[in-house]
Order: structure tokens, then sequence, then C-alpha cells
């Protein structure tokens, strides 16, 4: 009895020596699955001595299918060696579950445990920032929340964003949206489990503010001002926007200015630009001046604001005449008077002309002041009883103005009359009254 159990306890001894060398190992990708997903799987034996493998056989819950399910007459394997078999686990079900793995030896039974965790939540986008505003350029990233190990994760937006397809890296993408009303946000996201494919539509919900927009504020220097005369239109424009706005391009409504194209390229996000203008009217009244503004933002939505100033346009000219008279000398008749600068703004360029029977003279002055004045004295070697005075200037902006009166000798007394549309008038008028004088005469005579 006594060698018996020695014999025994030698037996199961070398059992367990022999069962220690044969180690089983299973591999499984994906490691965490969805409903529905196949995770491809393998299960390799090592040996240290050499045996005989007669099959392995899988158990597994209903809700986990294993292919195929088992295998016989695997045959010898050699001392040191490795047996490989490839298998696939599909999952029908969420949950946590246990496969368990038999390996039968002619030296026993090895036994392994496969767990299975099958996953029911998706994968989710988790917005940076939750608080978006209208009518701007929301810049939001946002985070792939998900258990599985996914890949190839692609999301496209279901509403006008800029990229409409993102290709995620490091679970971490981005994009630029420009809502125009108050909605949530879907999104699809495509991606793999392992080698199974998945779409999914995801809504997350927002919360939406007002932008502050743009503003501007258009100030004239001065409230009443003369014709031609150029004064500065002072033009703030503030970006109250959390984005950049670009391109922006300032038009005037009314009057004339001194650059035709006004573009600011980029407003940042918090800053101011200022701009003066030199603005000049060529007619008088009352003037409603619209600054308009438009602008792009960086997905290149179009927007128009405005503003509206007033000023008072006098019904005269900067460029004034005064004390002129006429008079009858040897050489002709000669034309002197002042003539000054009533405005805020330089004149240049003045030239008078005082004209008669085709004869034109003239007198020049470079430039005048505001609040300046010169005298000049022209003669012309005529035998007419009128001369047509000319005066043309140049204001700070380039504008060319000119006037035009006419200058009268009659008995010896001189007739000041406003516009050359009043010399036929003012001719016929003197013959008129030199005839009705010869008939009296005559009448006289008679008498």
């Amino acid at each position: 009895m006594r060698w018996q159990k020695l014999i025994s306890l030698v037996s199961i001894l070398i059992l367990i020596q022999i069962a220690s060398a044969q180690t089983i190992q299973v591999e499984m990708n994906p490691k965490v699955l969805l409903p529905g997903d196949v995770a491809e799987c393998k299960l390799t034996i090592n040996v240290q001595k050499r045996t005989y493998v007669e099959g392995i056989t899988f158990f597994a819950p209903h809700e986990i299918e294993v292919m195929p399910g088992s295998v016989s007459s695997i045959g010898w394997l050699e001392e040191g060696s490795s047996y490989e078999l490839p298998f696939l686990l599909k999952a029908k079900e969420s949950g946590i579950y246990t496969v368990r793995v038999y390996v039968n030896t002619i030296n026993g039974t090895l036994k392994g445990v496969v767990y299975v965790r099958v996953e029911s939540r998706l994968p989710e986008i988790v917005l940076d920032k939750t608080v978006l505003t209208l009518n701007e350029v929301n810049d939001v990233g946002f985070t792939i929340s998900s258990n599985l190990d996914i890949s190839n994760v692609v999301v496209e937006p279901l509403f006008d964003a800029n990229p409409k397809t993102i290709y995620v890296k490091d679970n971490r993408g981005s994009f630029k949206f420009e809502p125009k009303d108050e909605r949530p946000l879907k999104f699809r996201i495509r991606f793999y489990n392992g080698r199974n494919y998945h779409e999914v539509i995801q809504t997350v919900g927002v919360v939406y503010k007002e932008s502050k927009g743009v503003v501007v504020n258009s100030t004239f220097r001065y409230s009443v001002v003369l014709i031609g005369d150029v004064i500065k239109l002072d033009i703030g424009i503030s970006n109250l926007r959390n984005d950049n706005i670009y391109s922006v391009k300032i038009n005037i409504s009314d009057g004339i200015i001194s650059r035709n194209e006004l573009t600011i390229p980029v407003i940042k996000s918090g800053e101011s630009r200022y701009i003066s203008l030199e603005w000049c009217s060529r007619s008088p009244g009352i003037k409603r001046v619209y600054v308009s503004v438009e602008y792009m933002d960086e997905l290149n939505y179009k927007y128009r604001i405005h503003d509206e100033v007033g000023i008072r346009v006098l019904n005269e000219t900067t460029i004034q005449l005064s004390n002129v008279d006429i008079e009858r000398r040897a050489e002709g008749l000669t034309v002197t008077g002042d003539i000054s600068n009533n405005g805020r703004s330089r004149a240049y360029n003045i030239l008078i002309t005082a004209s008669a029977g085709g004869i034109s003279k003239t007198y020049y002055i470079d430039y005048l002041d505001p609040s300046d004045f010169d005298s000049f004295e022209i003669t012309i070697p005529t035998n007419l009883t009128y001369v047509i005075l000319k005066i043309t200037w140049n204001n700070e902006i380039g504008e060319v103005f000119e006037e035009e009166r006419v200058l009268q000798m009659f008995k010896g007394v001189e007739v000041e009359e406003e516009g050359t549309k009043n010399i036929p008038l003012i001719i016929s008028v003197s013959v008129l009254a030199f005839v009705v004088l010869m008939v009296v005469i005559a009448w006289k005579k008679k008498s």
C-alpha cells in the first residue's frame, strides 16, 4: 500500500509538472465591443514538453457567439513549440460575459477564460463650449468621448460649418460655425471599432446669445459750412464681435470725399479703427450724410451697417469778392476789388479773369488761407461799358469751383449783376433806354 501511494503521488507530480509546462493565451481585438460587433481573436498554446492536443472547445453564453465553437484532432506539438487558433467572437447584447476555453491534451485539460465586455454607450461629441453667439463666427473645439478603442473617426456637422468633414486625431477636432438662428447642433459620427464600421447621429444642445456686432460713429467737426469748403468727417468703427472682420468698405451717400476707395483690410475682435475724411459739398441745404460700412467675416458672410450725420451748407462759396469797382481810364476799363477766403480750408490756384470784347486779362493768386484776403486790379483796353468777371479756384481735395459776374458802366455809374445769363438783358435794357432818350430829345426839338 505504501508503494502504491508513493507511485500515485509521483504520477500526480508528473502531471502537474507537465500541465505547468503548457500554457494558453488569448488575444482579442477590439477589447470592448458594441452590440453586433465581431472581435478577431487568437488562441495560442505554448508547450515546453512534447504533447498531443486532442481538441479545443469554447463554452459561451447565448449573448456571445464563438466561431468556430470547437476544433478537434490538432495533433502533436513538439517541445518548445506553439499552436495558434484564430477565431471570432460576435456580441449580441450589451453586458459583461465570460467565455471558457478547454484545451484537451493527453496529459490533461488546460482551462482558460476570456472576458468579453459589450458596451451600449456609443461615442459622443463633447463640445468645449456650449454658449454660441448668433451672427458671429464661433470657433468650436470638441472631444470624442468613448470607452471603445475606436479608429478612423470622422465627424460631419449636419449644418453649415467649416470644414464640412472633420478628421478626428487623438480624439480631438474643431470647426467654425456662424449660427443664424437658434437650433440644436446635429453631427454624424463615423468610426471603426476594430473591423466594425459604425455611424451614429448625435444632437448636442447649445445656448445662444446675441452678438454685440460692429458699431459706427460719424461726426463732422463743424455743423455749418460754405459751398466748396473742405472739412473733416471723423469715422470710428468698433468691432465688438468675438471674431475678426475683413474687407471693411466705407461709402458716403452725399457730398465729395478725398478718397474714393475706403477699405480697411481687417479689424480684429475688440479693436477700433478711426479714419478722417475730407468732405465738401457743391450745393447748399441741410445734408443728411449716410456713412455705410460693409464687411465680411471669416466665413465670407457679408454685413452692412450705417450711421447718419447732419450738416448745414450755406448758399455761398468760400471765395468771395468785395469792394468791386469799375471805372473808365485812358487805357480802358479798370476793375478793382478784394477777394477773400471765408471758409475753414485753404483755396488754391485762384484766377480772376476780366473779359470784354474778346480781350481777357487775368490776376493770379497761388493760395489763400482761411480768413485771408488779397486785392486785385485788372485793366482791359476796351471801349465797351461792361466787363465779365470770372473767378476759378481749387479746394484742398482738388475740386474746381467757378463763378461769374457782369460789371456794367452806364452814365458813369457802375451796375453789378450776377451771372452771365443777364448780359443780353442788361445790353437790351441799355439800348432801349438810349432809344427812348433819343425819341424824347427829338420830340422836344419839334415842339
